[in-house]
């Protein structure tokens, strides 16, 4: 069992894409994508046909929507070396969060994630150097990139006011509704400097319509519609160069 064992984030430095503007932004690998490497991790991805990855799972299904919405060129499962190719194409960084962390059992959910190192530097790092927009895999992500990484560095501030225009946009474009969403936003605009940051929280791809009323969904249409709307909204946001 993991407990007590410290897991380290192994391919942070594959992500860092040299002149990207945007960036996806996850929070940590699941168990059998993170080092130390050892048998137990390696059985589980032979058996499930886990890639060491970032979102190497397969119930993570981002690269589908990825592949759907942005790169119809490649295929599943995930070849990382083709996908890194993609991303440094479309100048999209990829990173995560957390650096390095501990779990509770085999959990690949991030509340059983402790003595979290955050991984600060880099982050702010692809900020400095030109990324403008965001897409965060959970609102947990956004959240902490928020708490976590800008703000308490004193790097940047959120602006309110243009946050909740840039999320009353967005949902109200796919037919959501952004009054579901005052206590906990799917999007934020930091300033930093004279720069602004915008950043969009996703559902989760694997199960989205699981908790998909937190993205502004209402009823209506079809939950899987709207889901598919808002993913495709939100990778169209986040190639648009504007």
């Amino acid at each position: 069992m993991p407990i007590g064992e410290v897991e380290t984030h192994p391919y942070l430095l594959d992500g860092a894409i040299h002149g990207a503007t945007k960036m996806i932004l996850g929070s940590f690998p699941v168990y059998e994508c993170t080092n130390p490497d050892n048998q137990i991790k390696l059985g589980n991805r032979e058996a499930e046909g886990t890639v060491r990855f970032f979102y190497g799972s397969v119930d993570s299904r981002l690269w589908g929507k990825y592949i759907a919405y942005v790169d119809n060129n490649l295929d599943l499962p995930p070849n990382p070396q083709l996908i890194l190719e993609s991303l440094s194409h479309f100048g999209v960084a990829i990173s995560d969060t957390i650096t390095q962390s501990e779990r509770r059992d085999f959990s690949s959910s991030d509340s059983d994630l402790r003595g979290r190192q955050w991984n600060r530097r880099m982050i702010l790092d692809l900020i400095t150097s030109g990324v403008t927009k965001v897409l965060c895999t959970s609102k947990g992500v956004l959240s902490d990139l928020e708490r976590k990484i800008i703000c308490p560095a004193n790097f940047g501030q959120v602006d309110m006011a243009q946050s909740l225009g840039f999320q009353h946009n967005f949902i109200q474009g796919i037919g959501g509704s952004d009054t579901l969403l005052q206590v906990s936003p799917v999007a934020r605009v930091f300033t930093i400097g004279e720069a602004t940051v915008q950043a969009l929280a996703i559902p989760s791809p694997g199960s989205p319509q699981r908790k998909i009323k937190n993205f502004g969904y209402h009823g209506g249409i079809d939950v899987l519609a709207y889901a598919e709307s808002y993913f495709q909204s939100a990778f169209d946001w986040l190639m648009l160069d504007e």
